[in-house]
Formats: C-alpha cells, structure tokens, sequence
C-alpha cells in the first residue's frame, strides 16, 4: 500500500519541483551557449546545499464525488549540485496515511535548465523573436525550441521566455509521442496568467506570480494553479491541483504548502554544506 501510493502521489511530487522551472532572479552558474540559462531557473539561481520543505495532502474521490482516503505527504527537495547542463536535486518524501507515516527511498534527478530531464539525447534549436499576451499586457519574448528523446518515447518542447521581465519563463508547452514520434502520450502547458499577486511567504506578503498548468493524457487532465515567490528555492509557494478521468469524472484533488526552506547555504561553513533543517518544522522522518 504505502508502494502503490508513493507511485501514485510521485507526479505530484514531481511537479512541485519542476512546476516553476524558470522562476529565479539571478545568475548562478556557467551559461549555456544559446537559449535558456542559469538565471532563468528557479534552482540555478541558489547556491548548492538550499532546501525547501512542502506539505501536499491528497484526497481520493469516489464516482458519487465522496472523499474515500487522504494522504498527507511533506517533500524535502535539496539542491545537490549545478553544471553546465542543469540541476541535480534530491527528492525525499516522508508520507502519512491511516496515521502511519512511511518514508520512501531518496531519489536524484538531474534537470536541465529548459525544465527538461537531462540527458544527452537533447537537440537545441536557436531562439526566435516572439510576442506573448497576459493581462493584456504584450511582452515581447524569445521562443526557445527543444527536443529530447529517449527509449520511452520523445518530448517536443517550446518555451517563452523574457531575459528582462520576471519570472522570465512565461510559457511552456511540452508534447510527449511514442518512439517513432506517431502516437501522442501527453501534452503539457506551463504559462504565467497574473504578474502581482500577493502571497504569504514566512508571514510576509510578497509580489507573486500565478502560473497555470495543464497535462493531458489518455487517463484525463490534471490542471493545477500555484503561486510562486521570489527568494524561494523552486519558486512555488503553494498551488491547489485537481484531476479527472477522461469522463470528466473527478477522481482526485490536492493542496500544496511551504513548510520551510533555506536559500542561504552559506550560512552553515560554506555553500557545499548542507544547513541542518529545522528540527521545529520538519517531518519526523
């Protein structure tokens, strides 16, 4: 049971990692030689041995739209290291159901600064000049096309992106196909709808931005909304998602909220070394 679940809660997990990829405010690390770079992304900006800690609750619905189980799930996300080619973060998820908790294996993942998973099979296409519209606002952008594959099939993805306005990424649509690139898995869409919006962050409200996510597959549709801040590592603050079945059926919903995080590796001999957590605020792993 607690397998199966940890399965099931993992995209999940996943996407509050990745949600806002692109959402960060400084340089950090080498650049790359065309296209999306360190500063545009939400972890590349931070020093390696940042944190942060979130609490996702998942509820299961049945066909009459009644709660049949609620998994609590609190998510330590670290960043281990930063390269030319991305990200590597570990992923540590300690879950609670029926007042148990179970504490899944530590998982590495490498993420390239497109938001992609990194890998050698990716091909970089040169920036266009483009335009995008939100809150009636034009912005002018550059269009950043990628594609990456693999034996699981391949990934066509076009980002949005301004190197003056923040958060940068503004949108980012993603296709998933079989091998031979014939049959469509998954469609994706990441892209900013509300600059401005106020968000509490460590009881502080601060500027943030709404990001809006669809992903479409041939089981049904997850749309989530999140809030994301400046100054905290992965961006995202909180976000509500549900999701249906290709009925339209809802059959599953969740919240996601920052616990606690720590942008300042130095602050414990370095910024190698990771700052113990905040034992106050930490799950009993």
């Amino acid at each position: 049971m607690p397998c199966l679940a940890f399965r099931i809660l993992m995209p999940v997990l996943v996407l509050a990692v990745f949600l806002a990829s692109g959402m960060a405010q400084e340089p950090r690390a080498a650049e790359q030689p065309s296209g999306i770079t360190a500063k545009l992304n939400a972890w590349g900006r931070f020093e390696p041995g940042v944190w942060k800690l979130v609490r996702v609750v998942t509820e299961t619905l049945n066909e009459q739209g009644q709660v049949v189980s609620t998994n609590t799930t609190d998510t330590r996300t670290t960043l281990l290291d930063i390269d030319n080619e991305g990200v590597t973060l570990e992923i540590e998820a300690c879950m609670e159901v029926a007042g148990k908790r179970f504490q899944s294996d530590p998982q590495t993942v490498k993420q390239g600064f497109h938001g992609e998973i990194a890998g050698p099979n990716i091909k970089l296409k040169t920036p266009t000049d483009g335009e995008l519209v939100i809150e009636d606002r034009k912005i002018p952008c550059k269009v950043q096309q990628l594609e990456s594959a693999g034996s699981n099939g391949r990934t066509n993805v076009t980002l949005y992106y301004s190197t003056e306005l923040s958060p940068f990424v503004l949108k980012r649509e993603s296709v998933a196909t079989d091998p031979d690139g014939k049959t469509v898995l998954g469609q994706t869409s990441v892209e900013v709808i509300a600059f401005d919006m106020p968000v509490r962050v460590r009881n502080e409200s601060r500027n943030g931005v709404c990001v809006k996510t669809v992903h479409k597959n041939a089981k049904g549709t997850v749309t989530t909304l999140a809030m994301t801040a400046p100054g905290v590592p992965g961006g995202v603050v909180s976000h509500s998602m549900k999701e249906v079945d290709k009925n339209g059926r809802l059959v599953r919903r969740s919240t996601l909220e920052l616990l606690d995080y720590d942008a300042d590796s130095n602050t414990d001999g370095g910024p190698y070394r990771k700052r113990p957590p905040r034992r106050t605020k930490q799950p009993a792993w």
